[in-house]
């Protein structure tokens, strides 16, 4: 084979940092003169300078895809280029070795070759930056000039200068009017003259009274709406010369941006009724609100007026800009006497009491600028703490409008906070996982993390509707709600039934069809109780809960005589107390056996006085309502049990 070099080119790569590589294109051909087949070539590549035998340089081999005879490779991917010594040769070449056979003849590489190199030498014959000298203008064709500094020792003419700094006194600069002159107290800057001098104004003036919050960008601010209203529905006394009068306090809050007044009333009349508001600075006159305040007959008026929407006479605007702090009154006058016997006046027309309808509302509603108070919008964060005022006596009276606001009594050292009931009261701070259960809290177990019954704010996660990792099942949760105690446990057993001196007796439900005596031990066994036997035995017993004072009065069939009885509400002779009856001992049925309201539910007991016996019991059969127990029958023997049956297992006290 032979090849024939195409093209040798450096690649942007290489000209951006050296040393890189070099892209070396080429053709492949049979001694015939046509190209090789296609495939897969093992090349080595060496260059050599000039006929010298001992290659400067060597790479491969390395295999190549060659297609119709054209292949490419880039020399230096695998060895680096020494690009120094390629620089220095005289009369470079490349061989390429195909295979195990001789290198073909080489290739010269011309001096761009060489020159793509230069990057990565060192400076042989450049000229010095002071040998320089230009003798005319430089145009850069609209580009600028980037340097670090400038020195310029004649004039700078520019559209526009900018510069971060200015350094020195500019006493020698012209045509410049620096600023001069000072701004009274209470003025601050705003501008310079054409002429330098400073242009000021007032701080007063500039800044709006509500300029707080422009200034803490929306994060505080002093304006504040108040609402002051009447407590209860006030009568109208029908024609007897005298008003329905209502008394409004509003507090010392500061300013009034804007204020309303809304009024609610009903009368039989009201082309027959007036108002009058009395302001705190007007008791005498007032603003006639309306008169009248109504068409003939008409019944309900409710209106709110504002310095938009003014009263008959004076000037709610008037407001703005001062303080509303005190008594405003509100007079109802009725001038005619009320006929209940006319349509819709029924209600509203009471000639026994003297009344005719009555005000349902008279509310002062206040927009301020607060001088008392101030609200952060946001989380209020402080580097030195926040310290609140130390008084002998509250501040204000607790008020729904104060509600929240606390203060340190002098006295006490107490922390003192207005409550919902309007009344002051301590503040009661708690510190959850102390491993004490103090107020707001349902439980403490020493730690802050939940998961294990008492989450992270002391709470009991038992009822939480989500079965924790420290609990067996959830009330809440609908899975395991059925079958789940108050303290979030598995239902084993039911509630307590029977209760003797010596033992308690629950009911467990009995998943199999026809009684076993060995299914029932190991049943009442799995819950941790014992079946029981009306017999002599051992207290210690694993498997059965005996009757070890001998009294022997209480056979399976004892305890059916029992739940007779119980099923009429009635307590049964023999030995033991029954404890539950009607809807409580019915629920728990259906709760342990599975059943619904008329199931028929089978109760299990060891066969009386007989030793073992695998496959008889003392049974009684009973069926519950939704707030009743229906006894049915009993017997002794085997018995087929159905779908619900419990056995009664025992434990000794």
């Amino acid at each position: 084979v032979v090849t024939a070099v195409a093209v040798i080119s450096s690649t942007p790569k290489l000209a951006q940092a050296a040393p890189g590589y070099a892209l070396f294109e080429g053709t492949l051909q049979t001694n015939g003169g046509g190209p090789v087949s296609d495939g897969n070539y093992g090349l080595t590549f060496h260059i050599h300078d000039g006929k010298a035998v001992k290659a400067a340089w060597s790479e491969g081999p390395v295999w190549v895809t060659v297609l119709q005879g054209r292949f490419a490779h880039s020399l230096g991917s695998k060895t680096p280029l020494p690009w120094a010594t390629l620089a220095a040769m005289k009369a470079p070449e490349l061989r390429i070795q195909v295979g195990k056979e001789a290198a073909l003849p080489g290739v010269a590489l011309h001096d761009s070759w060489i020159a793509s190199s230069a990057r990565s030498l060192a400076c042989t014959g450049c000229v010095s930056l002071s040998q320089l000298k230009f003798d005319g203008d430089m145009n850069l064709g609209g580009n600028s000039i980037k340097a670090k500094n400038g020195l310029f020792t004649g004039e700078v003419t520019a559209g526009v200068v900018k510069a971060n700094t200015f350094i020195g006194d500019g006493s020698k600069l012209t045509g410049i009017n620096l600023p001069s002159g000072t701004c009274k107290a209470g003025q601050a800057v705003t501008g310079v003259g054409g002429d330098g001098s400073l242009v000021c104004a007032s701080l007063a003036k500039s800044l709006p009274n509500d300029g707080l919050e422009q200034l803490s960008n929306g994060t505080l601010s002093n304006q504040f709406g108040d609402s002051y209203g009447m407590a209860n529905n006030l009568a109208i006394p029908d024609n007897t010369g005298s008003a329905a009068t209502v008394n409004v306090t509003v507090e010392d809050i500061g300013t009034a941006v804007d204020l309303q007044v809304r009024v609610k009333v009903q009368n039989t009349d009201l082309s027959k009724v007036s108002m009058t508001l009395l302001p705190p600075n007007d008791k005498k006159t007032g603003m006639t609100l309306c008169d009248p305040c109504g068409i003939k007959d008409a019944k309900a008026l409710d209106i709110t007026y504002s310095k938009d929407k003014g009263p008959a006479s004076g000037d709610l605007g008037s407001w703005v800009g001062k303080n509303p702090k005190g008594l405003w009154t509100l007079k109802v006058l009725d001038a005619d006497f009320c006929v209940p016997q006319k349509p819709g006046n029924k209600d509203l027309c009471s000639p026994n009491n003297g009344t005719d309808g009555q005000v349902q509302a008279f509310d002062v509603n206040v927009k301020t600028l607060a001088n008392s108070k101030l609200q952060a919008k946001g989380a209020l964060i402080t580097t030195a703490g926040i310290q609140l005022s130390v008084l002998a006596k509250a501040p204000v009276l607790c008020s729904a409008k104060t509600r929240g606001m606390m203060y340190v009594d002098s006295a006490t050292d107490q922390l003192l906070i207005c409550r919902k009931t309007g009344l002051w009261g301590n503040v009661v701070i708690n510190e959850c996982g102390n491993k004490k259960i103090e107020t707001g809290e349902s439980c403490d177990d020493g730690n802050v993390k939940s998961g294990d019954g008492c989450d992270a704010l002391c709470q009991n996660e038992c009822g939480n509707g989500k079965v924790e990792p420290a609990e067996q099942c959830d009330p809440k949760d609908p899975a395991t709600g059925a079958k789940c105690s108050s303290d979030c446990k598995l239902i084993k057993y039911g509630k307590l039934w029977l209760e003797t001196p010596d033992y308690r007796f629950y009911p467990v439900k009995y998943p199999h069809q026809t009684y076993s005596e060995s299914k029932a031990v190991a049943l009442c066994k799995s819950v941790g109780l014992r079946l029981w036997r009306d017999e002599s035995g051992s207290k210690n017993d694993t498997n059965w809960a005996y009757d070890y004072n001998n009294n022997h009065n209480l056979g399976g069939h004892d305890i059916c005589y029992k739940i007779n009885d119980a099923c009429n509400g009635n307590q049964q002779g023999h030995t033991g107390t029954w404890k539950l009856f009607t809807a409580n001992w019915s629920n728990d049925i259906k709760e342990i056996s599975g059943g619904n309201n008329g199931s028929t539910v089978y109760v299990l007991n060891h066969l009386h006085h007989s030793g073992t016996n695998e496959s008889s019991a003392s049974w009684c059969s009973i069926r519950p309502q939704s707030s009743s127990v229906q006894w049915l029958s009993a017997s002794n023997g085997s018995v087929n049990v159905g779908n619900y049956a419990v056995v009664l297992c025992s434990e000794g006290k």
